[in-house]
């Protein structure tokens, strides 16, 4: 009973680690029956190391379970070891090709199976119903649950055409918060039959097409409950499980996020995850203790308040998984094929002037954050890799902001000095939320006499604020593939 029980505990987690190479803590617990690891930037060197170290893992128990976020657009961890990104799921909603959504997923699961990864945590089929909120952005494949659907169902498929496992997220979804999980605890106060229109459709259509795994949200449903959804029994058991019949794996998202710890330990997050229902309790950060928490998770089962069947049944549901993973057929990649018909079609669809060879790019951009890892530090090392010519400024918002919101008028001022003479690229990124962005496009372009360009790199909804009579386009996302075509035709020679 005792080591049984301990085996179900450490297969109830996922947890994540630092370095390039598996420290030994970490592959004693894989030993021992650890569910799953999670990868991070941290983790990513080059394809290389990244399949040496799923291989080290995996010589400890071949049925290990490794993730990592790939959702595409800025949305990876995998950057350094892979030379097709995948378009961000707005761009491909955008497009609204279900088949080449289908194919940009398969293309990125294929190199996620080539360095030894079997679980993709993506799609995220939350609705961005609210465009100001803080995270989702274009994370999602659009603003209305059918779009989202659909594309989320082609993702899914694609996945599973690569061979390994798709995950959903964020349940019951992400789309209409205000505040950001990773800083604190959003709540949605949508009716049971708002959420069932919006929230629960891509979720029903993509369980229905075979998900592996569905990962919940912090978030607090107040139809269903006053608990986030990860810590809810009714939401992960009585909504997900019951009424949308989900038999597969459900994953929390990483328990140490505000959301969550604000009010309550990891260990303690952890034990109240798996009593809700969920089958991994996912410890993403760092410095992980994977002993400790199946520790706390044994001694919860011990003093009564998390039963032995049910840490048994999150168990055994992840062992089936990394059993069924084990035997499905994998179907290569198409070496970017893609990606390159994105670009393609994006350029095809939009009117960019030919600035020259010499523009000046000044890059207004949300301030990093830790779900992002984009492939290139900023616009301007774009375009100086396609015209050398090419200069420019990075501004990001914690940078330029003073404290009444409006942007600092020496970073502003001297990008714009810095811009005169010249032809003038202006990138925006979600300034529809970002009043010191706006603040500064309009600065920027009212003291440019012409030759200005804006190229709005979020949601497409930023257009809308682009001064009249001024040229723009959208990528949807900062695919670095898409961006790269771009700068090509904008530096074209007038």
């Amino acid at each position: 009973m005792s080591d049984q029980l301990d085996r179900d505990a450490a297969g109830s987690l996922v947890v994540g680690f630092t370095g390039t190479t598996a420290p030994d803590d970490l592959r004693r617990a894989v030993a021992g029956g650890l569910g799953a690891v999670i990868l991070f930037t941290r983790n990513v060197a080059d394809a290389e190391q990244v399949a040496a170290l799923t291989a080290a893992l995996r010589a400890e128990r071949p049925d290990l379970i490794v993730a990592i976020d790939h959702e595409g657009g800025e949305f990876s961890h995998l950057a350094p070891a892979n030379p097709w990104p995948l378009a961000s799921p707005r761009l491909l909603g955008d497009l609204d090709d279900v088949d080449l959504t289908r194919a940009a997923a398969r293309d990125a699961a294929a190199t996620l199976a080539s360095v030894g990864i079997d679980l993709m945590l993506a799609p995220s089929v939350d609705v961005n119903s609210n465009p100001a909120n803080p995270i989702i952005s274009t994370r999602s494949f659009g603003r209305t649950a059918d779009v989202v659907a659909r594309h989320g169902v082609a993702f899914v498929e694609g996945v599973h055409d690569a061979g390994i496992a798709a995950c959903p997220k964020h349940f019951p979804g992400h789309g209409d918060v205000s505040v950001d999980s990773h800083t604190d605890l959003p709540r949605v106060d949508r009716s049971i039959e708002e959420v069932a229109d919006v929230e629960l459709a891509p979720f029903r259509a993509t369980i229905a097409a075979g998900a592996d795994v569905v990962m919940s949200a912090h978030i607090i449903f107040s139809a269903y409950d006053d608990q986030p959804a990860t810590l809810s029994h009714r939401v992960l058991t009585g909504l997900l499980r019951e009424e949308l019949g989900f038999t597969g794996v459900i994953t929390t998202d990483a328990l140490e996020m505000q959301a969550i710890t604000k009010n309550r330990s990891i260990e303690d997050a952890a034990v109240a995850s798996i009593g809700a229902g969920a089958d991994l309790a996912m410890i993403a950060v760092g410095t992980a203790d994977p002993q400790a928490l199946t520790a706390r998770v044994i001694d919860a089962v011990r003093a009564g308040t998390l039963p032995a069947e049910r840490v048994a049944d999150a168990a055994a549901r992840v062992r089936a998984l990394a059993g069924s993973l084990g035997q499905r057929s994998r179907q290569p990649g198409l070496d970017g094929a893609p990606i390159r018909e994105v670009a393609a079609r994006v350029v095809a669809g939009q009117t960019f002037p030919a600035l020259g060879a010499t523009p000046y790019v000044i890059d207004l951009t949300q301030g990093l954050h830790p779900a992002w890892n984009p492939y290139f530090s900023g616009l301007p090392e774009v375009f100086t890799r396609v015209a050398p010519g090419a200069e420019g400024v990075v501004l990001r918002g914690e940078h330029h902001l003073t404290d009444t919101g409006e942007p600092q008028d020496d970073a502003i001022a001297k990008a714009a000095k810095a811009a005169q003479g010249r032809p003038l690229v202006i990138a925006v990124q979600d300034a529809g939320r970002t009043p010191w962005m706006r603040e500064a496009l309009n600065h920027l372009v009212q003291g440019h006499a012409d030759n200005v360009f804006v190229l709005c790199t979020g949601i497409p909804e930023d257009q809308a604020l682009v001064p009249q009579g001024v040229p723009s386009a959208t990528t949807s996302g900062r695919n670095v593939i898409v961006l790269e075509a771009i700068a090509r035709q904008l530096t074209r020679e007038r």
